[in-house]
């Protein structure tokens, strides 16, 4: 079994960081994300839920841009098979960004009332 080595991993990573504007976009909003919580001086405990669903995300779209990259070689034409794969990996980012927003929301609204009180 070949193991996942760093140096490919990176790679990866700048591939779909520089190829995709989907993960751009998730990739900003998580900057903000985090520069928010700092400000607003997220526990521990707040920071590792942070962490695990920006993580989420990131990865979902990551795995989805791969799996899109690998239907399009293998079928290039429009083949209905693989649209309901692409629209499946699509749904799985759709699913972790949903989930995202609804922690993002029990994290910062507490403080954000706080804050503006």
């Amino acid at each position: 079994m070949r193991h996942i080595h760093f140096k490919e991993a990176l790679a990866g990573l700048m591939e779909v960081t520089r190829t995709e504007n989907t993960f751009k976009i998730h990739l900003v909003i998580a900057i903000a994300t985090i520069i928010a919580a700092l400000y607003l001086g997220f526990s521990a405990v707040e920071w590792l839920i942070l962490i695990l669903i920006i993580s989420s995300v990131l990865a979902a779209e990551a795995f989805n841009t791969a799996i899109e990259i690998f239907a399009d070689y293998v079928d290039k034409k429009h083949n209905p098979s693989i649209k309901i794969v692409k629209d499946i990996s699509a749904s799985a980012v759709l699913i972790t960004v949903i989930a995202s927003v609804i922690v993002g929301i029990i994290l910062f609204y507490p403080k954000l009332l706080i804050l503006l009180k």
